[in-house]
């Protein structure tokens, strides 16, 4: 047996031992019943206010309160209270986030590990992390959870800056429906229509369905910007007995969407709301499929309780982004190019939880393997304006196969104040590719990428009032697919990240959070005379921090403020030194939320980010082409004010009203994706208008 097979020997023995003994056990329960017993078999849990305050990490939660403010655009608009975060809102829909988390910023969220319901949601988990087909849709999550640092171990690989988990509302036990319809208006008479239906409950003592149907239509507040998003999905849950459950889902989502795209400066200047890229748009679909099985095996050996469980999941995707050519917004285009990709990838993730409880020592052992496979077809095509003559620039095929295991264990000391998690993970990628470019075959190139994945997680309960945390982690980022089609060494990027911090509670209304963290991030994958090489190297450090506050003198006002402090600096290469482009220095946000007259609500929100260069040379002035330049610094408002009438028949009916951006401030981005020149006008003032009805 070679190394690499043993490596998945041993994990995959004791996966099949644990489902001997599940065979066993169920032959047994017809002798006894097991008594159910939780086990914490997934490090994240399900977000609950008890399991952040005792995360050993920076963490927060963006709860259905704040998603459901008329004033909240969009997934990605409701990211921006997170400390560390920034949005570059292209559409302010939500449907194309790029987001950026503590200065890592890459194309469509490229830094960014997104999970819904803990399934990855990125196209290719391992190829192609970012977000450019984005299957989610805010009327269908419940609450947000953000790991900043912390989870390297148990939810690898790309998540240098953490992790960010889409929760659905859990099945109701009983039949619920739920009606939606939000209308959004922008000047020049442009809105969008997001449509929502809901329904679900348990058929059955131990068996749920839910269905969610929502649609988005029409313009986001520019010219040339129609848009079309389908999101289907049907979720189960199936509790087969008092040890077994079965929980699944399969989704159709479709998005066709009109970019409006960046500007030249002296266009921006006449109308930010135009558009002359009339050829840009973005069109892509996916069908998604997901099932988790859980046992409880009960006591094995010298563990009290065992758990088992098994995610597989699925999906076959396609997304092609139309531009016209060249990038300069100014200019009229001369060619027209598509880059239609499609993906097809499967993944299965086998997990074991093993518990003591001891009576001083209590440790929950956590051993997992994930094997994941990706095929992907990236094609680039050139049609010239003038003639009508076609070609193929780029006809790539892909397969990339991610191998993992992991193991952790959670020890609680000291009458379990003091929790110790010490991990590891191993990683094992291989990609293969082979292709043409201009008709010219390439040469095959066949990558392997291996890591080992330490990481160390404390946590000190240290009185009723204060908790202490340190975490570090080693992360990683596979080279992406259109990071091998070239000869050269080309490994994984790595990072080493760090973070300490305290959450200090003195009252029950009263809550601060503070945190440090830094992070080294060396051998970032640059294009270097000819190739793709692990040239770059950047370090991410700072301060984040939180409050909350609800005064005992007006227990119906919740206040919320948040300050990050960034330094991302560049660390080799002529510009050592300089700052990271894309990060800004300051982040502040601040929000309250005041309930009167027993079924009124209405929030105010401010967002402050300070200015950041676009490029490496960290230029100030503005170049003819509007490519580089400083980014100028923004404060944003919102407000929203929403009415519940609680019915006689026992439904209710919510309405609301929100501005988006209620000064009206002019802002914009520049470098995004398919318009990386001219600026990128941020969204405008919007008024949105709700109605959601549950019975």
């Amino acid at each position: 047996m070679n190394n690499h097979a043993r490596l998945f020997a041993l994990p995959l023995s004791l996966l099949a031992l644990a489902i001997s003994h599940a065979a066993h056990a169920e032959e047994a329960s017809h002798q006894k019943v097991l008594a159910p017993m939780v086990i914490k078999g997934d490090v994240l849990g399900s977000a609950s206010d008890e399991e952040v305050r005792t995360y050993p990490g920076s963490r927060s939660v963006v709860d259905s309160e704040e998603l459901s403010k008329a004033s909240v655009r969009g997934l990605d608009d409701a990211l921006q209270r997170v400390p560390g975060f920034k949005i570059f809102d292209e559409t302010g829909t939500g449907a194309l986030p790029q987001i950026s988390v503590r200065g890592l910023t890459e194309s469509r969220s490229g830094r960014v590990q997104a999970l819904a319901d803990g399934i990855p949601l990125s196209l290719a988990p391992y190829g192609q992390t970012s977000l450019s087909l984005f299957p989610q849709t805010l009327a269908t999550v419940d609450r947000i959870d953000v790991v900043r640092g912390g989870a390297s171990v148990q939810y690898g690989p790309n998540n240098v800056g953490g992790v960010i988990n889409f929760i659905s509302r859990p099945i109701p036990q009983t039949w619920e429906t739920t009606l939606q319809e939000r209308a959004t208006f922008a000047p020049g008479g442009r809105a969008m229509w997001d449509s929502y239906l809901g329904t679900g409950g348990y058929l059955s003592d131990n068996f749920g369905l839910q269905l969610d149907l929502n649609t988005i239509t029409g313009e986001y507040g520019r010219e040339h910007s129609d848009s079309e998003v389908q999101n289907y999905r049907l979720r189960g849950q199936w509790d087969i007995d008092d040890a077994r459950s079965l929980s699944f889902g399969v989704q159709r989502y479709k998005a066709d969407i009109e970019l409006a795209g960046a500007l030249s400066v002296a266009d921006y200047k006449d109308d930010p709301r135009q558009s002359t890229r009339n050829l840009d748009r973005f069109e892509g679909d996916s069908d998604r499929v997901w099932g988790t099985y859980k046992q409880f095996l009960g006591a094995i050996g010298p563990f009290d309780a065992a758990e088992f469980s098994w995610t597989n999941f699925a999906n076959n995707s396609f997304r092609d982004f139309q531009i016209g050519l060249p990038f300069d917004p100014a200019a009229t285009p001369t060619s027209f190019q598509d880059a239609p990709r499609d993906f097809r990838v499967w993944g299965s993730e086998p997990r074991l939880s093993l518990s003591i409880d001891g009576d001083s020592v209590s440790q929950t052992w956590l051993l997992g393997a994930r094997l994941v496979k990706e095929n992907v077809d990236f094609d680039v095509n050139n049609q010239n304006l003038s003639t009508g003559a076609s070609r193929v620039v780029r006809d790539w095929v892909f397969d990339t196969e991610g191998q993992a295991v992991y193991l952790s264990n959670e020890i609680k000391l000291a009458d379990g104040r003091l929790t110790v998690t010490p991990g590891l993970r191993y990683e094992h990628a291989q990609m293969e590719f082979s292709g043409s470019v201009n008709g010219a075959q390439q040469n095959p190139q066949d990558k392997v990428s291996e890591e080992w994945l330490p990481g160390l997680s404390i946590g000190y309960q240290a009185s009723d009032e204060w908790f202490v945390y340190a975490n570090a982690q080693r992360s990683l980022r596979v080279p992406q697919v259109f990071q091998i089609v070239r000869d050269g060494v080309v490994q994984a990027e790595l990072s080493q990240n760090y973070e300490t911090g305290v959450r200090y509670s003195p009252q029950d209304n009263l809550r601060f959070d503070l945190g440090y963290f830094r992070i080294d991030f060396d051998d970032q994958i640059e294009f270097s005379d000819g190739a793709f090489r692990n040239l770059g190297s950047t370090r991410h450090q700072g301060i984040e921090s939180e409050v909350f506050w609800t005064p005992a003198a007006l227990p119906t006002l919740d206040l919320h403020a948040t300050y990050a402090f960034l330094e991302a600096e560049i660390r080799t290469g002529a510009n050592n030194g300089n700052e990271v482009p894309f990060s800004s220095k300051h982040h502040f946000t601040v929000d309250g939320r005041y309930r009167f007259a027993e079924a009124w609500s209405y929030t105010l929100d401010g967002l402050y980010v300070s200015t950041a260069f676009t490029d490496s040379a960290n230029t100030s002035a503005e170049n003819a082409s509007a490519s580089i330049g400083r980014l100028p610094a923004y404060w944003l408002w919102n407000t929203a004010i929403e009415r519940e009438f609680k019915l006689d028949d026992g439904s209710l009916l919510t309405t609301s009203a929100g501005v988006s951006n209620l000064f009206d401030r002019e802002y914009y981005f520049r470098g995004i994706d398919t318009s990386p020149n001219g600026r990128q006008p941020a969204p405008g003032r919007t008024l949105t208008l709700g109605v959601n009805y549950s019975f």
